[in-house]
């Protein structure tokens, strides 16, 4: 029989137990943890050209492209520079600052052949590129991007000329390792896999292609680039042999992007063993401005994969757009660094919803690009044309409104009907410009008279409508009905994603990369002035019937809705609109209430306008960097000491545009025309028109007119100040405004046949409306 173990013996024995199996639980759980801490992020392999497009994609010609675009994600570039058209230099230096920078332009206007670091180690034309930086209201910093890098301590490698400027401190010297482009596709995957297994980001030049004509030529630059054997580098394609003496010698287009696509699709041969993130993007136009390729492979900044979809940004909110700019903070999140510098004007590269078949998204892409590009060829077409009609019809107005004579009978008569017909359609033609983009136009194989035909069927559709409806009878009825329809189709447009405003003849150009969404300069004009005319349009039928209480909450009302459809984030994204449009309807409102306007008000009306857009600017400033729109980034340069720059910035491109013809005829004759009008029939001395002239009963018919132009007057101006398109602003706002008062001011005197206010319906004027 056995006999029971000594209880001390057993405890022991237990204890140790115990032990063994808590040692082998803390050995059992240590790999579970690890597996719960965050891996490292893959490396970034940017693989950046120039010129290339999607157009330039065929599946024989382009095959690494073509499996791109079946593989990741796709979009197109927004690669504006400083100036409309961008060399490959400032592709690269916008990688290198995280903004827009440019070379120094040369006279001829030609592009700088890039070249990789002499003995020294500096990059070649570092110095013109830091002097150009510092000429331009920016804020660029060439090397920042590099500095940023050199910090964190990161291990990087450039490969190739373009490389070395991405890559480069402020000193211009290119951090990291730096190497020329392997002559042979095999030596670019061998370069890149082994720079991949030594460094978390590498950035490969894989050369520029450029339209016939516009070859990029060699600049002399201190220090000068090392000297290179024919061997030492990757040769560009041989341009064909010709016989015929006017043939073009440099290669085609065709010719030039089968070499590069052969070295992209070397080098993503080089990173698919250390399962990088790829980015392949065309940082700079190829001679002409367009919409440029970007596709990406790999983890997305937001733990996605780019895969099956379009890319987009948070600078362009666009599905399947980004900017050049958005490189920079890319990569620095790609790589594990904070991305979140004001300096850093784009957003992270993103991908959208997973979308349908990747031919599909090509076709989208193709189709988006076409828009953006015809959309510049008739642009300037129908500003000229708009000017020109308008300078016809303010002086066929001054004629016409101020001749005497009866308005029932001829010659006066018919006249008066087709200048209020011509005003209306004339006032219709602002939106009838953005609603061209309804009608997919640019699809056409003639494109252009599509256009003027789809455009001059919105005008007679609005023009139409506003004279057989129930408000015809109305003096102000058929001008506030064209008003009414600028109102609504900006405001659901601004709603709804701003589909319209972009790439129209009056809006947001893509290939300008000025906006991608909200509202535009343009666009906040006819959003004020039409604002103001329809708010005068509802008031005074109210007034007359004794409702001064709802007309003026009518007019505030309408102001409220405004200033929020085109001041918030996410909707119009304004900043320069609100306060202008605050100063004119709080002016509009006080007046609609039976007060008067005075200085301390106009003071009160400031400070509320400044606290409102503050409060948008605070508001988005406190979201994700990635979300911020144009307000939180203003307000982000602000904070770091940028606003000076912003400042100078604007006012120089106010000044360029200030002498421009198109929007001097427009707003001087716009103003002349709407003093003849509404003040000229006052009774003073020196005056051109007294209580006699025709026109000397309308404002008696209308009170609220003096007002409302008054009002749109001080918008305007505000506008003119604080938005950098200048002289654009006010322009545009007189392109609706005062069209839609030549309707009304022939309305008046087609109903009044002696040119005097009818004794039948006397107006009462709102107290101390003056």
């Amino acid at each position: 029989m056995l006999t029971p173990a000594h209880p001390r013996a057993s405890r022991l024995r237990g204890v140790v137990l115990v032990l063994l199996l808590g040692v082998a639980g803390m050995l059992l759980a240590t790999p579970a943890q690890a597996a719960d801490d965050p891996a490292p992020p893959p490396p970034v392999l940017l693989v950046g050209v120039t010129g290339v497009r999607w157009d330039d994609v065929t599946t024989l010609t382009t095959p690494a492209l073509w499996s791109l675009s079946r593989e990741g994600a796709i979009g197109l570039v927004a690669a504006r520079s400083v100036a409309s058209r961008s060399c490959p230099a400032d592709g690269w230096l916008a990688v290198s600052t995280g903004t827009r920078a440019a070379d120094v332009r040369a006279d001829d206007g030609t592009c700088r052949t890039l070249r990789d670091p002499g003995e020294s180690g500096q990059v070649p034309g570092w110095d013109d590129y830091v002097a150009a930086a510092d000429a331009e209201s920016y804020g660029a910093t060439p090397g920042l991007f590099g500095d940023m890098l050199a910090d964190a301590g990161s291990a990087v490698t450039g490969i190739g000329p373009g490389a070395s400027i991405a890559l480069a401190d402020t000193d211009g010297i290119p951090v990291g390792a730096h190497q020329v482009l392997p002559t042979s596709t095999l030596g670019i995957t061998r370069a890149v896999r082994d720079a991949l297994d030594a460094s978390q980001l590498v950035v490969v030049d894989a050369g520029s292609l450029r339209d016939p004509g516009y070859a990029t030529t060699a600049r002399p630059s201190t220090p000068q680039p090392t000297e290179t054997a024919p061997g030492d580098v990757l040769e560009e394609p041989s341009p064909p042999e010709v016989s015929t003496p006017d043939a073009i010698l440099e290669p085609s287009r065709a010719l030039q992007a089968q070499a590069i696509d052969a070295r992209i699709g070397a080098a993503i041969a080089g990173a698919q063993r250390s399962g990088a993130t790829v980015l392949v993007v065309s940082l700079a136009d190829s001679g002409r401005t367009a919409l440029q390729l970007a596709a990406a492979t790999g983890l997305a900044p937001n733990g996605e994969q780019y895969a099956d979809s379009l890319l987009t940004s948070g600078s362009t909110r666009q599905a399947g757009v980004i900017q050049t700019v958005d490189v920079t903070p890319t990569l620095l999140d790609g790589i594990g660094l904070d991305n979140s510098a004001a300096a850093l004007s784009g957003a992270e590269i993103l991908p959208g919803p997973p979308t349908s078949a990747a031919t599909a998204r090509v076709a989208h892409l193709l189709d988006v690009q076409r828009h953006a590009t015809m959309v510049t060829r008739v642009s300037g077409a129908y500003s000229t044309r708009l000017v020109l009609i308008q300078a016809v019809l303010f002086i066929a107005a001054a004629i016409i409104l101020t001749r005497t004579g009866r308005s029932d009978r001829a010659p006066l008569r018919p006249a008066l009907r087709v200048l209020k017909v011509g005003a209306l359609a004339l006032a219709a033609a602002p939106v009838a410009s953005f609603l061209t983009n309804t009608v997919p136009w640019w699809r056409s194989d003639m494109p252009v008279t599509t256009f003027w035909w789809v455009l001059l069927g919105w005008i007679a559709v609005i023009t139409v409508v506003a004279l057989v409806g129930p408000w015809r009878r109305n003096l102000l009825g058929p001008a506030g009905l064209v008003a009414g329809v600028t109102v609504a189709v900006l405001v659901v447009d601004a709603c709804t994603g701003s589909t319209l405003v972009i790439d129209s003849p009056m809006g947001a150009h893509r290939v300008l990369a000025a906006r991608f969404y909200g509202m535009s300069n343009q666009a906040f004009a006819l959003l004020t002035a039409a604002g103001l005319l329809l708010a005068v349009a509802i008031a005074d039928p109210l007034l007359r019937r004794g409702r001064r209480a709802l007309a003026t909450a009518v007019v505030a009302a309408l102001g409220l809705i405004l200033v929020v459809v085109d001041g918030a984030p996410g909707l119009g994204s304004d900043f320069g609109g609100p306060p202008a449009l605050i100063l004119a309807f709080a002016m509009l409102t006080i007046v609609v209430s039976g007060r008067k306007v005075s200085w301390k008000w106009i003071g009160l009306i400031a400070l509320v306008g400044v606290v409102v857009v503050g409060g948008f600017a605070v508001l988005d400033w406190m979201r994700p960097a990635a979300d911020r729109t144009h307000l939180g980034r203003f307000f982000a340069t602000v904070l770091d000491g940028g606003l000076w720059d912003v400042v100078g910035r604007k006012i120089a491109v106010n000044l360029r545009v200030l002498t421009s013809w198109r929007y001097l005829v427009t707003a001087i004759g716009g103003v002349a025309l709407t003093w003849l009008v509404v003040v000229g029939g006052r009774p003073r001395r020196g005056e051109l028109m007294g209580t006699g002239s025709p026109l000397a009963g309308l404002t008696r018919a209308v009170p609220l007119l003096r007002p409302a132009f008054a009002a749109i007057a001080a918008a305007l101006t505000v506008g003119f100040l604080m938005n950098d398109s200048g002289i654009v602003v006010p322009a545009t706002g007189i392109a609706v405004a005062v069209p839609c008062l030549v309707a009304a001011a022939a309305q008046w005197r087609l109903g009044e046949p002696d040119g005097e206010l009818s004794p039948a319906e006397p107006a009462k004027e709102p107290a101390r409306a003056d």
